[in-house]
């Protein structure tokens, strides 16, 4: 099966997931995940994943051996036709180079499971060492944003730009799955050191909870109720009594914090009473009347590096949508609209089979990607090719443990 294939040189495999978990550690102390310019840490950032990958497994990305997943298959045809088509099209409009590379690199993200998949799977240890490092990321990433936010001096970590780290994807899932974590481990009894480590999972997921309070993150703080009252229906479900006694537990903690949940709930709500949706179908509809305005535009999009005038943001011109669907309808059209489809579908379909194997991490994992597919523009980021990467390779490491 394809899922048990092997890296030939376990010495090399070694050293190209060091550079791995080496580029996630820089990426969560000094990446930027849209990135005005590349700085010295983004180009570190991006040879550690250059060089972790290689030039052979990147030719191996694209080869179609027999019995591939469906997934993969999807995700070659897709990157083939990103490749080709809208750059043709960026070259036939004239766009500018950087603007085409604002475009391209996000996408290429897309494929890290094509890329770094045979990395984790050579070992289980890679991806226990991976979802360490996302999960630092996510830590890291908290910790910025407040940092910024409370106006500290932090000329080490922060850039003299707008990096929206509380939006990431990996933030709200290193939230969700402390939460579950800690939710699991007191449904295997109740002991001093299950305790223990049930308060520091739960002390450590209030740095991402404060970030994304704090920026009041609508859509990733209702996420983590629902994911909690899930797991906990999981836990009930799974054993009545240990159940119950960790949802007492749970609340119990949440009371001697003492959380001020009505003021955090004005605060959301005043905000949706303020923005609405944030102009999303609005900006549908202009991304609509660009494509709709030539057939050619409509199968094929207006390119990488393609502008338009986006009520969302004000009405500015810009590259990007708040959808990852209306963003590849934008600049690769219907056919690329029909690609991408697919193969998110592909690895949602992974996900699915996570979730019932272990919903802590799969529901974890679930509730970002779809945020961000329909409401964030963080699609856009690495930390989306992550969590793609951590579909995959959880479903390979669950099924040998």
């Amino acid at each position: 099966m394809e899922d048990n294939v092997q890296h030939p040189n376990p010495v090399y495999a070694h050293l190209h997931a060091v550079l791995l978990f080496v580029g996630c550690l820089l990426y969560g102390l000094f990446g930027s995940p849209t990135p005005d310019s590349l700085g010295v840490h983004d180009v570190l950032i991006g040879v550690c994943f250059i060089l972790s990958i290689g030039f052979a497994r990147s030719v191996q990305a694209v080869s179609v051996p027999q019995n591939q997943k469906f997934w993969k298959s999807a995700g070659q045809i897709l990157l083939i036709y990103g490749l080709s088509v809208p750059f043709i099209i960026a070259a036939v409009r004239g766009y500018h180079l950087t603007q085409i590379s604002r475009d391209v690199i996000p996408f290429l993200f897309l494929f890290l499971p094509l890329f770094l998949l045979p990395i984790l799977r050579v070992r289980t240890q890679y991806f226990r060492s991976f979802l360490f490092v996302v999960l630092l990321i996510g830590l890291l990433f908290s910790l910025r944003s407040l940092l910024i936010r409370y106006g500290f001096s932090c000329a080490f970590w922060c850039r003299d730009e707008l990096l929206y780290l509380e939006n990431m994807p990996t933030v709200l899932f290193t939230a969700l799955y402390l939460i579950g974590s800690a939710l699991r481990v007191m449904a295997r009894g109740l002991t001093l050191d299950h305790f223990l480590t049930f308060v520091i999972l739960i002390s450590l997921s209030f740095l991402p909870l404060a970030a994304m309070i704090e920026t009041s993150q609508r859509a990733s703080l209702g996420a983590v109720v629902l994911y909690a009252l899930i797991i906990q229906g999981v836990e009930i479900y799974r054993s009545p009594v240990r159940g119950l006694n960790v949802l007492f537990i749970f609340v119990f903690v949440l009371g001697v914090i003492d959380l001020s949940f009505s003021t955090i709930f004005d605060t959301l709500s005043a905000k949706t009473q303020s923005v609405g949706l944030n102009m999303r179908p609005q900006e549908t509809m202009a991304v609509w009347d660009v494509v709709t305005a030539d057939p050619l535009a409509f199968l094929f999009g207006i390119g990488w590096g393609g502008h338009f005038f986006n009520p969302a943001v004000g009405g500015l011109s810009v590259n990007f949508t708040h959808n990852f669907f209306t963003s590849f309808l934008l600049k690769t059209g219907f056919c690329g609209v029909v690609l991408a489809f697919f193969y998110i579908v592909g690895l949602l379909e992974r996900l699915i089979r996570v979730i019932f194997l272990e919903p802590v991490i799969g529901l974890a994992m679930l509730a970002p990607i779809l945020i961000d597919v329909i409401f964030y523009a963080s699609f856009k980021s690495l930390d989306f090719g992550l969590m793609l990467l951590m579909v995959s390779s959880s479903l390979v490491y669950l099924r040998r443990s």
